[in-house]
């Protein structure tokens, strides 16, 4: 049984994000319009956060100076490593330092999608120190996701999850996004370990949005009983010869 003023108090911020996304449907100014989006959803996750996680926007980046595209979300604590903040909120992170890189679209369409997996894809690709236990399951550390305001499919429920398949080969194994949630259409999120994908259908409520972020606060909140492996040192130091002093 959910506890009704967590669940009122969620209710509320979602609506206020659906109604801050419909409003810039009418400013015609993408960049503003892509601002207000990251603004919305950040009155989403931010308020439940566990102690430590913050949330950004800006570029993933990597111990060799490699970075990701413009990321609309970052979800990351600087207690691990610190980001290069450029304001309150726009910045340069690490990526053992990140949990979550999440993609927001006022509408997915198939443009968007392929947009969204191949933004992913390069987030995926950045190196990292990993321990020993990531490296054995080729976990990686940061999980991509898709959040949308809306759909221009016409059908409901599995059909989002089936043009999903068409840009992403690895689909069932190894996708590329861990989840996607669209607003009034459901919530999928793939189980790496069951090779399984599982659907959370919407309700007038938008369960499908408060599903998404009660399972990213569950798994940032088992993140914390976990060691990651950082070092800023090695963003720091250049690899080069050192001299042996001996006495």
């Amino acid at each position: 049984m959910a506890n009704k003023m967590y669940r009122d108090r969620l209710c509320n911020q979602i609506n206020y994000a659906i109604r801050e996304a419909q409003a810039a449907k009418g400013i015609d100014h993408p960049g503003l319009v892509g601002r207000i989006r990251e603004l919305a959803a950040s009155h989403l996750f931010k308020p439940l956060l566990p102690s430590g996680f913050e949330v950004g926007t800006g570029k993933l980046c990597d111990k060799n100076g490699n970075q990701s595209d413009e990321t609309d979300l970052v979800i990351y604590n600087k207690s691990i490593l610190p980001p290069l903040m450029y304001s309150e909120r726009e910045g340069l992170f690490p990526i053992e330092a990140c949990f979550y890189s999440i993609e927001i679209k006022s509408k997915v369409t198939a443009s968007e999608l392929q947009d969204a997996i191949r933004k992913s894809r390069r987030v995926l690709a950045l190196d990292y120190v990993s321990s020993s236990t990531q490296r054995a399951r080729n976990i990686s550390l940061v999980i991509p996701i898709l959040f949308a305001f809306d759909s221009d499919l016409s059908d409901s429920g599995i059909s989002e999850l089936q043009r999903y398949a068409k840009y992403d080969p690895d689909w069932m194994k190894t996708p590329v996004l861990g989840a996607f949630c669209v607003v009034g259409r459901g919530y999928w999120y793939h189980n790496r370990k069951e090779s399984r994908w599982f659907f959370h259908p919407a309700t007038q409520e938008f369960d499908e949005v408060i599903d998404l972020i009660s399972g990213i606060v569950n798994t940032l909140g088992k993140a914390r009983m976990q060691v990651r492996q950082a070092a800023l040192g090695l963003y720091l130091m250049l690899e080069r010869q050192v001299k042996t002093i001996k006495t």
